[in-house]
């Protein structure tokens, strides 16, 4: 009797883990940020650029119910996706080449200086791979702290059945 009894509430939770809905922002078939039900969230509304934030307390089709205010997908002008996002991806796109190829350049131009094939570098020769460097530091580390909500990138609910659901793993 005890098993049948653990098997049912085993189950229960089991269910519940797969209803949790998840508020994507979406561009272009590719996820952007991702929120979940009882994560905290900062928007800026469009009527008078009103800031509003709370934590998630349900997810609906057309709109979610925070802990301060129940706010419509349509009326949010941008999402405040900072702490959302993933580890910063410096090794991808040009400005990661960059950071990487200057840093890369100035280490086996100092081992070659240190090994003699190369006479002693001049102070002329860092500025370029460090400027390099530099411009691929900005490229990959600067970004926007908000993400616009417009016709291109939208605010999506998704459930278990969606193909860009993530489960908590």
């Amino acid at each position: 009797m005890k098993e049948v009894f653990l098997g049912i509430v085993c189950l229960c939770f089991s269910t519940h883990l797969f209803s949790q809905k998840q508020l994507i922002i979406l561009k272009n078939g590719h996820v952007q940020a991702r929120f979940t039900e009882g994560q905290y969230l900062r928007c800026v509304l469009k009527k008078n650029h009103r800031h509003t934030e709370g934590h998630i307390i349900e997810l609906y089709d057309f709109h979610m119910i925070t802990s301060s205010d129940t706010i419509q997908f349509k009326d949010i002008l941008k999402v405040n996706i900072k702490k959302n996002r993933g580890p910063a991806r410096w090794s991808s796109g040009v400005g990661g080449l960059l950071f990487l190829g200057g840093l890369i350049y100035l280490g086996v131009d100092q081992l070659n200086v240190a090994i003699g094939i190369n006479s002693a570098s001049t102070p002329a020769e860092f500025y370029v791979p460090l400027m390099i460097s530099g411009v691929g530091a900005a490229m990959v580390f600067i970004r926007p702290k908000y993400k616009r909500i417009n016709g291109i990138q939208y605010l999506q609910t998704i459930d278990y059945r969606s193909p860009f659901y993530q489960s908590a793993n």
